[in-house]
C-alpha cells in the first residue's frame, strides 16, 4: 500500500480484503497497474480501478490503461452506500485477477 497525495494506491489482492470503514477513512483508493508475479517481478494489467467517497454518494471506476500512464474510463458507478460500491469494486478486482492468471 503506498501513498501518494490525498489518494490510496494498493494491489488488486488489498482490495479484496478492504473495509466499508476503510473506504470511508481513506476516501479514495486505486488500484497499481502492476501484478507482482510469481517470480517477483511486476507485469502489467489492463485496468487499475479507483473508489472515491464524494459528497452524499462513492464513485467508482474502471480505467483501462493504453500506454502507460494515458487510461480511458471504461465504466463508471455511482452508489449511495460504501457497501454496495465497494461490492462492485472488488468484483471488478477479482475478474482483472482471473483474466491476467498472475495472481
Amino acid at each position: 500500500m503506498h501513498y501518494y497525495g490525498n489518494e490510496t494506491i494498493m494491489s488488486l489482492e488489498q482490495v479484496l480484503r478492504l473495509q466499508p470503514s476503510e473506504v470511508q477513512i481513506l476516501e479514495w483508493v486505486r488500484t497499481h497497474e502492476f501484478l507482482e508475479n510469481r517470480f517477483g517481478i511486476d507485469e502489467s494489467v489492463p485496468y487499475f480501478l479507483e473508489i472515491k467517497c464524494e459528497a452524499g454518494q462513492v464513485l467508482i471506476r474502471k480505467n483501462r490503461i493504453l500506454e502507460f500512464p494515458d487510461y480511458a474510463c471504461e465504466e463508471q458507478r455511482h452508489f449511495p452506500e460504501v457497501e454496495q460500491a465497494l461490492a462492485v469494486f472488488q468484483q471488478w478486482a477479482q475478474e482483472i485477477l482471473q483474466q491476467t492468471e498472475i495472481h
